[in-house]
């Protein structure tokens, strides 16, 4: 055998630039599914949000607890915890009254796959925000 013989240089060649190629798409995959699943979340999670709180015969401080489990709910169903998102209410003129426009507003964190999250650094790679609205049409 000489120092010339490549025998075998092929395979190896093809492991090593077929890991480092296949290891940034999939990452690159896990980030666009994460980020998908995200925006369906959020979506869903304003519209049960708001639906939640336009529901008729129920208090108020029941309607905030309510569009709050709700917005776990479907943060749950995409496996998202609710510690990445943040719910914001906004109500025209106000929340109590007949005919009030009712927003509901979840912004989800999504951060990047695949790395540690160190205490007190926080890292994201999007932020996914989807709003809903309604209309009350019950009296308190």
């Amino acid at each position: 055998m000489s120092i010339r013989d490549e025998s075998g240089s092929a395979l190896v060649e093809f492991i090593g630039l077929g890991t480092l190629l296949l290891i940034p798409a999939v990452w690159f995959l896990l980030a666009v599914a994460q980020v998908q699943a995200a925006s369906y979340a959020a979506v869903g999670a304003a519209d049960q949000a708001t639906k939640m709180y336009v529901a008729a015969g129920v208090p108020e401080p029941e309607r905030a607890a309510r569009s709050e489990a709700a917005v776990a709910a479907a943060l749950d169903d995409f496996g998202l915890s609710t510690e990445q998102s943040q719910l914001h209410r906004d109500c025209s003129p106000n929340c109590t009254s007949e005919g009030a426009v009712i927003s509901h507003t979840v912004e989800i964190h999504v951060p990047v796959p695949l790395l540690p999250h160190p205490p007190g650094f926080e890292h994201r790679l999007v932020t996914v925000t989807a709003t809903a609205s309604d209309i009350r049409t019950d009296s308190p």
